[in-house]
């Protein structure tokens, strides 16, 4: 499985790579424009994009996978202001 963290590119690119890195992802699925700003991922983090990996992408099954939900599965991460 995975978990949902949203990346505002408006966001300041500091605070960003903060996010990437203190969430522990492993997979960043965005556009050019993002990964452009984003120089080097962190070791580990994977990235695929929706305009270079488009041959990649529509090689999956677009068959719905099964719903699997359990209390321990994280959906999503979301970082605030603390406001």
């Amino acid at each position: 499985g995975g978990a949902y963290v949203p990346l505002d590119p408006e966001y300041p690119l500091e605070r960003l790579h903060y996010m990437i890195e203190d969430s522990g992802v492993g997979l960043l699925l965005s556009d050019r424009a993002l990964f452009t700003a984003l120089g080097e991922l962190p070791a580990g983090v994977a990235r695929w994009c929706l305009e270079d990996d488009q041959p990649l992408l529509v090689s999956f099954s677009s068959d719905e996978l099964p719903f699997i939900s359990l209390p321990q599965h994280q959906a999503y991460l979301i970082y605030t202001s603390g406001s």
